[in-house]
């Protein structure tokens, strides 16, 4: 049975140890924050075995096999760096750092300790993203992509009264590109993989940090749009369209994926009254999204199974670099 022990105390932390209760192979050992009395009381509310306020001395307890790492963004390349370094498997919250230089240096060091790293993306680890994946021929040839994750931050009234939260921060790495849209990212290069170029167009607040942006990807025969929002909502939808069907995603970038339908048009004249979709769902009723992505990386550390570790790898490493060219024109324009 392995042990994890997690980083941070925020709400994603929760989720994941109810996702650890339902996953065989692990069990929650313990729990890090930054203050004593914070790190005592989540234990509490959670039944951890123990507590940390010392990262260090975390990284030191023999009995922790894998750590969890759910900080502020900015500090997920050195925590991670040092749990590598103290031989323990890493499940890394996005985005997954702050540049592909830094993710190539994570593996590197996650390879000589001989210990896995996986990013927590969830979308494509869900049933539902595979169905997404085995029903892409059915809508013939790809003309059109679209993918919205636009999610209203209960931290932006204060950003718009010009008080700084870690989300909204340039020093934390945030705002809606690295916090959002990795996840519209990680869905579409997941399916078709490298685009052709990349385009990034942001809503700046004061600070220069993107409160809002659309990311517009060129691929052989179609474009796919990437819209990420803190700012304003909109229900999450994903629309992959194609001359023949269209699939639609719904809940689908915030790594859900709760409901997937084939639509198939119904007639082909202009204005008639009976134009509608016929829709057919291939999807399932899922269960909890975390839970898929957790069950995925126990596996495979049991399974010493190199080959999927590789296709994840190979795919933080793909979306990172794309983050990476998007960072450098939000920050020109």
């Amino acid at each position: 049975m392995m042990k994890i022990a997690t980083i941070g105390s925020g709400i994603i932390v929760d989720r994941m140890i109810d996702a650890v209760s339902q996953v065989n192979g692990i069990e929650l050992y313990g729990v890090y924050s930054r203050t004593e009395e914070r790190a005592q009381e989540f234990a509490k509310a959670h039944g951890a075995q123990t507590y940390f306020w010392d990262l260090d001395t975390m990284l030191q307890d023999e009995k922790v096999d894998v750590v969890y790492i759910a900080s502020p963004n900015s500090l997920h390349y050195e925590q991670a760096k040092k749990a590598l370094e103290a031989g323990k498997h890493v499940l890394l919250e996005k985005p997954f750092c702050s540049t592909k230089k830094e993710a190539e240096a994570l593996f590197a060091l996650a390879e000589e300790n001989g210990v896995m790293l996986m990013e927590a993306i969830t979308n494509v680890h869900t049933p539902n993203y595979k169905a997404v994946k085995e029903h892409l021929p059915d809508t013939g040839e790809i003309k059109m992509v679209q993918y919205n994750f636009s999610q209203y931050s209960s931290r932006y009234e204060l950003f718009k009264q010009k008080k700084q939260t870690n989300i909204f921060d340039p020093k934390f790495d945030g705002g809606a590109l690295m916090d959002i849209n990795v996840y519209n990212l990680h869905f579409v290069t997941g399916l078709f993989g490298m685009p052709d170029t990349l385009h990034y167009y942001g809503n700046k607040g004061y600070n220069g940090i993107d409160t809002s942006g659309v990311i517009l990807m060129e691929y052989p025969g179609f474009i796919a749009i990437c819209t990420g929002a803190k700012d304003s909502s909109s229900p999450y939808c994903v629309y992959i369209q194609g001359d023949r069907a269209t699939i639609r995603v719904d809940r689908a970038s915030s790594g859900v994926c709760e409901h997937v339908d084939l639509l198939l048009p119904k007639g082909d004249t202009i204005g008639r009254k009976d134009r509608a979709e016929i829709t057919k769902e291939i999807g399932i009723d899922q269960g909890f999204h975390m839970f898929y992505e957790l069950s995925d990386f126990v596996r495979m550390i049991e399974h010493d199974d190199f080959e999927q570790y590789d296709q994840y790898k190979k795919q933080t490493l793909m979306v990172m670099a794309l983050l990476d060219e998007a960072k450098k024109q939000r920050d020109e324009r």
